[in-house]
C-alpha cells in the first residue's frame, strides 16, 4: 500500500522565517520516520481565505530534500502560470538534492485571484488550461532529456568531460510554447522526477494516463473511483503504456474512512489531515500511518520512482 499526505506548513502563531521552517521540516521528518511515502506540498498564487502561505513549494522542496531521506517530496506547480524551463531547472535541483525523491503535481490554477497576480482578466477556459498544462509537461520532460544518461564522463584521465554528441536539443515549438533548450544540468537521477495529476474531470483523467505517473482522485469524488480508474488506464494503453505504468490514489481523511482501506481498486491513499490545530492535525495523521503501516518503517534507499515501482524513462537516442 502506498500512503501519500498533505505536508502540514500552517503555523498556528503565525510563526515565520526559521522558526516556521523548522517546525515543517520537523513534520516531514516525522513522517518519513512513520514511513510516509511521499509529501504533496501545496501551492499557492494568491491570497487565501487562511491567510498567505508560508512558504513557495519548489523553494521549500529544495530546502528539505537536504534534510530528508527515503521520502518523495512533490512540488505544486502551476501550468498556466509558469514557465517550463524554469520549472525543469527547479525539478531537476530538487532530484539531485533529494538523490532521487522528487515529484511534481501538475496544477492549474483554481480561481481567478491566481491569474490575477500574473495577468489581467479572468482564468482561461479548462479546456485552454488542459492543452497548455499537457504541452507544458512536454516541454519539460523534453528538457529534462537534453543530455543522454551518459553524457558527461568526467574522465581524469583522458581529460573528457562532456561528449557533445549527447547532447540533444529540445526545438520545441507549439501552441503555447516555444522553448529551444537544451536545459543547462544533467539528466535527473530519477530521468523525469515523478508526476502527479488529481482528477478532477474526465480530461485529467485522460490527461493523467498519457503521461502522468501518479493519479489522485479527490475525497468527494470517491464514488467515481472505479471510472477514474478505468479511464486513466485506457488512456494508458491507448498510448503504449502499461496500466501499472500510473498509480491510482485516493485522498482519504487521516482520521476515518476505515472501509477504504480495504480496497483493491486503488494503489494507495493521499492521507489528508483532519481539521485542527497543526501539530494535532500531524499528530493525528502520523497515529493513522503507525496504524496502517503497522510500526513498520520504510528504507531510504531507491528513489521515488523505485519506492512506487515505476520504471524509469530510457530517455531519447540521436537518430541518424
Amino acid at each position: 500500500m502506498l500512503l501519500f499526505a498533505r505536508l502540514i506548513t500552517a503555523q498556528d502563531d503565525g510563526a515565520t522565517g526559521r522558526t516556521a521552517y523548522r517546525r515543517v521540516l520537523e513534520r516531514a521528518c516525522s513522517a518519513q520516520r512513520a514511513g510516509i511515502d511521499a509529501l504533496l506540498i501545496d501551492d499557492r498564487q494568491a491570497v487565501g481565505p487562511t491567510g498567505v502561505a508560508a512558504f513557495e513549494a519548489g523553494t521549500l522542496a529544495a530546502a528539505l530534500a537536504v534534510a530528508t531521506e527515503g521520502i518523495g517530496l512533490v512540488t505544486t506547480v502551476s501550468t498556466e502560470q509558469l514557465e517550463p524551463y524554469h520549472v525543469a531547472r527547479l525539478l531537476a535541483t530538487v532530484d539531485y538534492l533529494s538523490d532521487g525523491w522528487a515529484g511534481w503535481q501538475a496544477a492549474t490554477p483554481s480561481d481567478d485571484q491566481e491569474t490575477a497576480n500574473y495577468v489581467r482578466g479572468p482564468a482561461s477556459p479548462p479546456a485552454h488550461q488542459l492543452a497548455r498544462a499537457e504541452e507544458f509537461t512536454r516541454v519539460v520532460t523534453g528538457l529534462w532529456d537534453s543530455f543522454q544518461d551518459d553524457a558527461f564522463l568526467r574522465d581524469r584521465e583522458s581529460g573528457v568531460y562532456f561528449l557533445p554528441d549527447r547532447l540533444l536539443a529540445l526545438d520545441h515549438q507549439g501552441e503555447h510554447f516555444d522553448v529551444a533548450g537544451p536545459l543547462n544540468i544533467a539528466r535527473p537521477p530519477q530521468g523525469h522526477p515523478v508526476l502527479v495529476r488529481r482528477l478532477l474531470t474526465v480530461g485529467d483523467a485522460e490527461f493523467a494516463g498519457r503521461v502522468a505517473d501518479v493519479a489522485v482522485v479527490p475525497a468527494e469524488r470517491w464514488n467515481e473511483v472505479a471510472e477514474m480508474g478505468k479511464t486513466v488506464r485506457a488512456a494508458a494503453s491507448h498510448h503504449g503504456r502499461a496500466e501499472t505504468d500510473v498509480r491510482l490514489l485516493v485522498e482519504v481523511p487521516a482520521d476515518g474512512a476505515d472501509e477504504l482501506f480495504r480496497t483493491d481498486a486503488v494503489d494507495g491513499f493521499v492521507l489528508v489531515p483532519p481539521p485542527g490545530s497543526a501539530e494535532a492535525a500531524h499528530s493525528a495523521l502520523l497515529d493513522r500511518v503507525a496504524a496502517l503501516r503497522g510500526g513498520s518503517s520504510r528504507s531510504a534507499d531507491g528513489s521515488l520512482r523505485a519506492r512506487l515501482g515505476l520504471p524509469r524513462p530510457p530517455g531519447r537516442r540521436r537518430t541518424v
